[in-house]
C-alpha cells in the first residue's frame, strides 16, 4: 500500500500485505523494490505478523514467527 491508497480497513491491510510477501516469495520483485531492499515487503511482514492468519501464512512460507507475540500470550 502506498500513501495514496491507504486504507483504515483491516482487512484492506492484510489483503495487501499478504499479496505483497506471496509476491516476493521465491525472489520475487515489486515495483518497491531498491538496492537497499524493498520498505513494502518489510511492512507487510509485520503487518503480517498482527494476524493470526498472517502468522499461519509467514510460517507456511519459512517466516521464523515468535508465537509469545500472539494476542494473550504473555511477552
Amino acid at each position: 500500500m502506498s500513501g495514496s491508497d491507504e486504507s483504515d480497513r483491516a482487512v484492506d491491510r492484510f489483503e495487501s500485505a499478504r499479496n505483497t510477501v506471496l509476491q516476493h516469495r521465491d525472489g520475487g520483485t515489486c515495483f518497491h523494490c531498491g538496492d537497499g531492499g524493498c520498505g513494502q515487503h518489510t511492512w507487510a511482514v509485520e503487518e503480517l505478523g498482527r494476524h493470526r492468519g498472517g502468522r499461519m501464512l509467514l510460517r507456511r512460507l519459512g517466516f521464523p514467527i515468535d508465537d509469545s507475540t500472539e494476542e494473550g500470550q504473555p511477552r
